[in-house]
């Protein structure tokens, strides 16, 4: 970050907290408020704007009251039009700081990839697995699975240690071989609606994938039309998600 801008939470400062980047020329939602309540406006900035609320002396110390209003920012700007996202905890000391932050070819970089992402927004789908369910399609897929699961029962927990253990493994080797195969449905579904998707990581047992997809405009409908129909056609074993719209934070790299 150049002089005058920090990106740490936490910090008092007086300054201008900074939301994101958007068209010189954005409508902003009447009354649109961002951290703390302070309303949000935009500030010039060459061709384009950044989206900025006043700090008046108060910390940003990341909490997830913080966090919603910052989101609610640009999640809001994004219904209408195209934004940057910065990363949270950015501020700046005033606006006279702000040209040294964004220096002209920065400025130029931003006006351009808001022009390309002016007809899209992003969507975010989460896709879960119903354990219960899963567990009981590997019960009957698979015999030592049955076989084990009838054996830790049946016996004392000191007694099947070992079962235990080798159970635990098949059945986190099970998911996982349903999670390939559901996932790759899943994208299937997506990517026909999307100008692109992204996988987020995962990391819990019943995660299915988290994509992150940027849909036209005027194809959120059809985006939203196939993701109902995986939802159909996997029901009770996955469950889906849909965020959005939301502003592109997937897709912006070092605003």
């Amino acid at each position: 970050m150049s002089a005058g801008v920090s990106s740490d939470v936490g910090t008092q400062v007086a300054g201008l907290y900074l939301y994101g980047i958007a068209p010189r020329r954005a409508r902003l939602p009447r009354d649109l408020t961002g951290l703390h309540g302070a309303p949000v406006r935009l500030l010039p900035l060459g061709e384009v704007a950044a989206l900025v609320s006043d700090l008046d002396g108060r910390a940003v110390v990341g909490l997830p009251a913080e966090v919603r209003d910052y989101v609610a920012v640009l999640d809001a700007v994004a219904a209408a039009g195209p934004v940057l996202p910065v990363r949270f905890g950015t501020t700046v000391d005033d606006a006279a700081d702000m040209d040294a932050a964004f220096p002209a070819p920065q400025q130029r970089e931003h006006a351009d990839r808001l022009r390309e992402l002016a007809g899209a927004v992003q969507l975010t789908v989460r896709a879960r697995f119903v354990q219960d369910a899963v567990i009981a399609q590997l019960v009957e897929e698979e015999p030592e699975i049955r076989r084990l699961r009838e054996q830790t029962r049946e016996h004392l927990e000191e007694e099947t240690y070992r079962a235990r253990i080798r159970l635990g493994e098949l059945v986190v080797a099970g998911f996982d071989r349903k999670r390939a195969e559901y996932a790759a449905t899943l994208e299937a579904a997506a990517t026909p609606y999307a100008v692109e998707v992204r996988q987020r990581p995962t990391s819990q047992v019943d995660d299915v994938a988290e994509l992150a997809a940027l849909v036209p405009r005027d194809g959120v409908q059809a985006f939203e039309d196939a993701l109902e129909a995986y939802a159909a056609g996997t029901a009770g074993i996955v469950a889906v998600r849909l965020v959005g719209p939301q502003a592109p934070y997937d897709f912006v790299e070092g605003a």
